[in-house]
């Protein structure tokens, strides 16, 4: 790396956490690179940084953030629609840290702009589990697969746990949370589509017909860490009274609507036939 490539923006890095290797300060010096080392979370307030900032004349930050510290803490300093997060993640590492320090996991995903896996030498059905389990915390996060060859693409229709070709669609009780992820995220893959699911009824309704909101609740990492997974329903035929908390089995054709207040397109269901059912198990796993 030479002088060539510098880079015309004056960069602060503060490194709260050194990792497998170390920065090489002639290098760095050469591209106009200001290295600074945080050890202590106590040290990092906004006082430092702006002296930091001013003693340097930086033109930008980037700070390689130590993971066991308080996720708030960077909001506490800068403006959160300045700060872009990259969360870099270890395949090889990943689910021992999810079953092991899952809530900790967790505010990491929920607040990164990016995650980053490296060292991708796992089966792509079990990167795709590890995508849809970002996705359940963190709908909006760009997530990029590496492996030491560089980026892999993930043909994410090929790897769902169910066959997004079919029509009509049966989505069970365990593709359930596969199925509302992928659709959010690509409403296009299932609008025209017939498909029959189970679900609890959380909101009702009446105006014109019945709308409802129908789904599970999903647990994203932990028992005290739960999220509704639910489509808006709309159903024009008369079977009484819809009620919170009612079962039913529904078929419906899938189509999207845009939203302006949060300014994306999410599927909708318009319901074609519907029946009551028992019970079923309200809380479910993402896998």
């Amino acid at each position: 790396m030479g002088v060539q490539n510098k880079d015309p923006k004056k960069t602060l890095l503060l490194v709260c956490e050194e990792g497998e290797e170390e920065y090489d300060p002639e290098v760095y010096d050469s591209l106009d690179v200001d290295i600074r080392y945080i050890e202590d979370e106590a040290t990092l307030t906004k006082e430092y940084v702006d002296n930091l900032e001013e003693d340097t004349g930086a033109d930008r930050i980037l700070i390689e953030y130590n993971g066991m510290w308080n996720t708030s803490l960077p909001r506490r300093i800068w403006d959160p629609q300045q700060i872009y997060e990259i969360m870099l993640v270890d395949t090889t590492t990943f689910e021992m840290y999810l079953n092991n320090l899952k809530a900790l996991i967790a505010d990491k995903i929920r607040t990164a702009d990016m995650m980053l896996f490296k060292r991708c030498n796992e089966e792509p059905e079990k990167l795709a589990m590890y995508r849809r389990s970002a996705r359940a915390l963190n709908n909006h996060v760009d997530i990029v697969f590496r492996n030491d060859d560089g980026e892999i693409e993930l043909d994410q229709a090929v790897l769902l746990p169910f066959d997004p070709d079919s029509d009509p669609l049966n989505i069970e009780d365990d593709t359930f949370a596969a199925f509302f992820i992928d659709t959010m995220e690509n409403p296009d893959r299932y609008v025209g589509k017939t498909v029959n699911y189970t679900g609890m009824v959380f909101t009702t309704k009446s105006e014109k017909g019945h709308s409802f909101l129908l789904g599970r609740i999903a647990m994203t990492c932990c028992a005290e860490d739960l999220t509704l997974f639910g489509f808006i329903c709309d159903y024009d035929g008369d079977i009484g009274e819809i009620r919170k908390d009612d079962w039913l089995n529904i078929t419906c054709v899938m189509e999207k609507e845009y939203s302006e207040k949060y300014g994306i397109w999410h599927p909708i269901c318009k319901v074609t036939k519907l029946s009551r059912c028992e019970e079923r198990e309200k809380v479910i796993d993402v896998k």
